[in-house]
């Protein structure tokens, strides 16, 4: 086997084979679960709040001029907490055995640790995210029920799609730093 190979093959690499530690975790680390639970939470209680007054139906789509493409019933304001919930939960259920996550880097002993608060990092970051995007579009769909049209149109499109590259970007680099 390669040296390239055997440094960067983590697809291939037999995840059974890795290590199985628990990285320790950071302030930043305990900052994204915070974040991840607040907005989720947020999100249920405000869908909760918002729930009695809301019409038969309301909004569940917006084009990118934020204008209404599509609606549904009132009970679907608890979808997007809902999906959230799982969703952030998933991640952090990922983050207590990280050595199951596919990666371009080989895990050894060497380097699980620094990999795996890699790996933790990542899929915090995505989790807060993730429940922040999905808060906004609840209180968007609330507005947009209420007869206010939705101010975000491109601007959520923009601020939902870019950070992705960089963050992905620097997760990488900081991989390949660290492999």
């Amino acid at each position: 086997m390669s040296d390239f190979s055997s440094k960067f093959g983590g697809i291939f690499q037999k995840k059974s084979e890795r290590p199985r530690i628990r990285p320790v975790r950071t302030w930043i680390d305990h900052l994204f679960d915070f974040a991840m639970l607040d907005f989720v939470l947020f999100g249920i209680g405000y869908a909760i709040w918002a729930y009695p007054s809301l019409p038969a139906t309301i909004p569940t789509k917006f084009n990118g001029a934020g204008q209404v493409t599509s609606t549904g019933p009132a009970w679907t304001i608890f979808m997007l907490p809902a999906i959230g919930l799982v969703l952030c939960g998933g991640l952090r259920l990922i983050q207590r055995w990280p050595w199951i996550s596919n990666t371009i880097i080989s895990i050894t002993k060497e380097n699980a640790e620094r990999q795996y608060q890699l790996i933790n990092r990542l899929l915090g970051f995505c989790g807060a995210f993730v429940a922040l995007l999905f808060l906004v579009i609840e209180i968007s769909m609330v507005r947009g029920a209420g007869g206010n049209p939705s101010n975000l149109g491109m601007t959520m499109g923009l601020v939902a799609v870019f950070p992705w590259p960089l963050v992905l970007a620097w997760y990488f680099w900081q991989s390949f730093r660290a492999a």
